[in-house]
């Protein structure tokens, strides 16, 4: 079992010694203020100099999360803790938002956040760990948000829709 596999099923902890379910139970306070834990909850194909001991998805993983139900549903559990933090709601694979869309009930919808950046890392990692109708709806939600409010760059809009796309 690969190493983000191994850790989003809650078999090992990740390199700096936390389990999934530790970084499940961060609170809101810790979800925007620790920078280390968005790159094992949402592993992409990409490196971070943000967080050097990120996991990196490999054609393996792709593979391992496509033919895992069990890996997919995990993956799910760490979408639902941001989402809630952002102030979105998944049922299924259908995104909506808990509040009216403005900048106090959704810390991402302002013209730079890094919050958008870690959108844009749930996003590609849900597309590339087998969870690409989720991907495609929470990208389809954001870039309506964004053009409705008018207050989300075109450039943070164009990195959402790049997601998506191998």
């Amino acid at each position: 079992m690969s190493e983000i596999a191994s850790f989003i099923s809650g078999k090992t902890p990740d390199k700096l010694g936390r389990n999934i379910e530790q970084l499940l139970a961060y609170n809101h306070f810790w979800l925007e203020h620790d920078h280390k834990y968005i790159q094992v909850l949402f592993p992409i194909d990409e490196g971070t100099k943000f967080n050097q001991h990120a996991p990196l998805v490999t054609q393996a993983d792709r593979e391992a999360f496509a033919n895992s139900e069990d890996l997919r549903a995990a993956h799910l559990r760490a979408l639902d803790l941001m989402l809630e933090f952002w102030g979105l709601h998944r049922d299924g694979c259908e995104i909506s938002s808990m509040f009216e869309l403005n900048p106090t009930n959704h810390v991402w919808l302002k013209r730079h956040d890094h919050n958008q950046l870690r959108l844009t890392r749930a996003i590609r990692s849900l597309y590339l760990l087998g969870n690409g109708r989720v991907a495609a709806n929470l990208c389809d939600f954001l870039v309506t948000a964004a053009n409705e409010t008018g207050m989300v760059s075109d450039k943070t809009v164009e990195f959402w829709r790049n997601a998506v796309k191998d």
